[in-house]
């Protein structure tokens, strides 16, 4: 076993894949299809009239896959993913949606808590361009 963690050292615990066992890698392709999934039930639900706009989705999971997920959704590199750790157990990690009052565009934030927790720089998937920003950017600027 010891080993094996020297081994992950070497390679990083995105990439290695323990004897009989699967990567960091492995597990990332299966939550981007899991995510998928969340999506497509999200607008089947919206097709027939369900307002999803006020649904909370819970995911119960285990550490690596958590970080895995937050990878993906919020497109971190492997670099900081390297810098991540797994939470304490029952911890709740918490994303909460945000609104550009001027556009409507909607992203997920992870709470600073959750952020600190896990040693996540990296806490939005914010969408490229909210007016209320670009217009608080420019009054910084002039």
């Amino acid at each position: 076993v010891q080993n094996s963690r020297d081994e992950r050292v070497k390679f990083g615990r995105f990439f290695y894949r323990f004897p009989s066992g699967e990567a960091g890698l492995d597990v990332y392709n299966r939550v981007t299809s899991f995510i998928s999934t969340l999506f497509r039930d999200a607008r089947q639900m919206r097709e027939k009239g369900l307002d999803v706009s006020k649904s909370n989705i819970v995911i119960v999971t285990h550490g690596l896959t958590l970080r895995l997920f937050l990878m993906r959704w919020f497109h971190i590199d492997v670099d900081e993913f390297e810098t991540m750790y797994n939470p304490d157990n029952g911890f709740l990690a918490v994303m909460e949606r945000q609104t550009c009052p001027t556009s409507g565009n909607q992203w997920y934030e992870l709470t600073e808590e959750s952020a600190n927790h896990l040693q996540i720089k990296t806490r939005a998937s914010k969408p490229l361009v909210c007016v209320e920003d670009l217009e608080k950017s420019l009054i910084k600027t002039e």
